[in-house]
């Protein structure tokens, strides 16, 4: 009954996602909702009263399922039927699934050792799939329900507003345009603070004070030689700096260009005393023209059109950072910005909400700033905000999970979950490694001692993946009415950064300290095939891994199950070969004079203000070898027994992002899947199956 369940579920989910497809329908109202969300639910319920009969376990599934699609609906009164329809299927295809799999785990005799492993694996996939109901939450609260209203800002309150610009390195012409757009800002109380943090070369930064100082008298400069703290440290003494009668100040990066009204239009929300930030969303410019920058932008914006509009639901929205206003005071009772964590801006705004304060986000972009134009840079740039994501959950765990200050259930779970997705990518190596030695096993007609899942729950693993990307694509273009090739490039843009976010989130829970990337030197000479490769080698050392292993496996013990594990190994080459496909786009994109000036810039290279760590690399190397010595050893106990382990994944990255300068949980919207083993007549396997993530 319980195989039953997970299968029919598992098809209503997949269902459910076509369905939510159909532009309108997730937020139809109860008399066109409710009658679609009935004949679906009809239709299927007499498939399996064909299928199986009157048993009366099957009327029990049936009224559950009715039941459960009832209680989303009370729970969250906003959404549409259809969406919590959706909901409701994903979430029952869930718990029976684990249910399935942990029954498989502890009652079928597998002895102490197996038990073991297959316990680990139903441990990684209860996490996998969670994230994945996760990101499904966001999207169905972001594209299930009416929007609510923003409330409006007073336009009579005009308090006396910092603008503060951090510069590090950057060339003076993409800063000037930054500068006179600033200059023409329609604001009557305002100061443009510059401030230069830790440029080493005179010659770059001494035409940036000559510039402010040609913008006038509302124009202040700062340079700081050897000043601790990076972007944190810089920003509090540029706060010390301030004159008294300053309110409010702003983060603006050294490229945007912002629009004249952005003052007008959201100052006013500080006339509530109880607001402590303001924030807009992070956007931008010159894309259009180059298909790969085309999908780099619809990576970026998924955070900013899906998860903060949910965020704001609850008052759980992130300060970003650039395009944010932030009150002085606010921002004092905290003792100011946390030279200690990379993700400054995001850590903040969790302590300013536990003070009982309240963000608001207005979700209009009145800037745009330049897309980073170098693979290595961006893996960069994401490996700080993943890095940053890791670092708040270690220091705020407690504060998310026991509660603490004035923090709200809402607010508590999106922070908590901002940061947990970022590990998403971490599962889906973990689930790489699984497959691979499976696919080893398998090939030398051994098995691994872990849990197997055969005939129709098979088809389990590969609906969680199909449908998890297929909701990623649907809320990319849900959200920015791009098309479905773009929208497909911002899910493998997701893909080509998962390796880099593994890397952060290694990083960030071996050390306290920072650590960041280094940007491998380009040497003479270099075709652009060779520096793709150089720059994203690893990745696809890993998806030549994954294709050797589902080969190996298909000519050794060839049967359906090991062709059902292939198409998984297949997956996880593809997700990892796409680091590769986008170092090569990169690297191809046409360079105007702005483009040109840009990849000066450290907002396109990545670069810290000082000298970055060596990658952590040891506890990579340590968990690649440790699961070599796991496989050798389970080699080494032959059996007759065939079998083919598979477990899944499924759910909406990108996480992630997602995918914002600001460093916050990004998360991208697929997820990994629960693990799964498929009998096959000569061979063994074990296999997880992830999925994609946007963060």
């Amino acid at each position: 009954m319980l195989l039953l369940a997970t299968v029919y579920f598992a098809a209503l989910a997949a269902a459910s996602t076509l369905l939510n497809l159909l532009p309108g329908l997730p937020r139809a109202r109860f008399w066109f909702g409710l009658p679609i969300a009935a004949a679906l639910l009809a239709a299927s319920g007499w498939v399996l009263l064909q299928l199986v009969g009157l048993d009366p376990s099957v009327l029990g599934l049936l009224a559950a399922e009715g039941a459960a699609i009832l209680l989303v609906k009370l729970w969250q009164l906003r959404w549409g039927w259809l969406a919590a329809l959706l909901f409701a299927t994903v979430t029952l295809a869930t718990l029976a699934y684990l249910t399935y799999a942990a029954l498989l785990s502890f009652t079928t005799g597998l002895g102490t050792v197996g038990m073991l492993g297959s316990g680990l694996l139903l441990l990684l996939e209860v996490v996998a799939l969670s994230l994945a109901v996760s990101y499904l939450f966001e999207i169905v609260d972001r594209l299930g329900t009416q929007p609510v209203a923003p409330s409006k800002p007073d336009p009579d309150h005009l308090p006396h507003v910092a603008l503060q610009v951090p510069a590090y390195n950057e060339p003076v012409e993409i800063v000037t345009e930054t500068l006179q757009s600033l200059a023409k800002l329609d604001y009557p109380h305002l100061l443009v603070q510059v401030v230069d943090n830790n440029t080493p070369d005179a010659d770059v930064w001494r035409p940036l004070e000559k510039l402010c100082q040609e913008l006038g008298a509302r124009f202040q400069f700062i340079h700081l030689e050897n000043w601790p703290g990076y972007k944190a440290g810089a920003l509090n003494e540029a706060v010390r700096r301030l004159p008294k009668e300053i309110e409010v100040v702003g983060i603006v990066d050294a490229d945007y260009v912002v629009e004249p009204d952005w003052l007008r239009k959201t100052v006013g929300h500080f006339a509530d005393p109880n607001v402590a930030f303001v924030q807009s969303p992070q956007d931008y410019r010159d894309w259009k023209d180059d298909e790969y920058l085309r999908g780099l932008y619809h990576s970026y914006k998924y955070f900013f059109d899906v998860s903060m509009p949910a965020r704001a639901n609850r008052n759980a929205i992130i300060f970003a950072g650039t395009m944010g206003l932030i009150r002085l005071e606010a921002l004092g009772e905290i003792g100011g910005w946390d030279p200690d964590v990379i993700t400054e801006d995001a850590e903040a705004s969790l302590r300013m909400l536990a003070n009982g304060h309240r963000g608001v986000y207005v979700n209009h972009p009145f800037g745009r700033g330049l897309m980073p134009l170098d693979f290595d840079g961006l893996k960069k740039q994401r490996y700080r905000w993943a890095l940053g994501g890791v670092q708040i959950l270690r220091r705020h765990r407690g504060l998310m999970l026991r509660g603490g200050g004035k923090l709200t259930l809402g607010q508590r779970v999106h922070y908590l979950l901002g940061s947990i997705q970022w590990f998403g990518e971490l599962l889906m190596a973990a689930f790489t490694l699984l497959l691979l030695a499976t696919a080893i096993a398998t090939a030398m007609h051994h098995q691994l001692p872990i849990r197997r899942i055969t005939g129709a729950a098979l088809a389990v693993p590969l609906a969680f993946l199909v449908t998890g990307v297929l909701r990623a694509v649907w809320a990319i273009r849900a959200t920015s009415a791009c098309g479905w090739r773009d929208a497909f490039n911002a899910l493998r843009i997701w893909f080509a950064l998962s390796w880099v976010v593994t890397l952060a989130c290694i990083g960030g829970l071996v050390t306290r300290k920072p650590v960041f990337l280094r940007t491998p030197k380009v040497q003479e000479g270099e075709g652009t095939l060779l520096r793709a490769l150089r720059s994203s080698r690893t990745e696809a050392l890993v998806a030549v891994a994954a294709l050797a292993g589902a080969a190996a496996m298909l000519v050794r013990a060839p049967s359906w199950p090991a062709a059902a594990l292939a198409v998984l190994l297949l997956f996880q080459a593809f997700l990892y070969s796409n680091a590769v496909w986008a170092s090569m786009a990169a690297a191809g994109i046409k360079l105007t004079p702005t483009r040109e000036a840009y990849r000066r810039s450290s907002q396109s290279s990545g670069e810290w203000p000082q000298r970055a760590g060596r990658l952590l690399a040891i506890p990579a190397v340590a968990g690649v070898f440790a699961a070599v010595v796991l496989v050798l050893a389970a080699l080494t106990a032959p059996t007759n027994v065939p079998q083919t382990t598979t477990p899944l994944t499924g759910g909406p990255p990108p996480k992630s992002h997602g995918p914002h300068k600001s460093k916050a949980p990004a998360p991208a919207p697929v997820s990994s899947p629960p693990a799964t083993t498929v009998e096959s007549p000569p061979a063994d396997q074990s296999s997880p199956i992830p999925s994609p993530s946007p963060s």
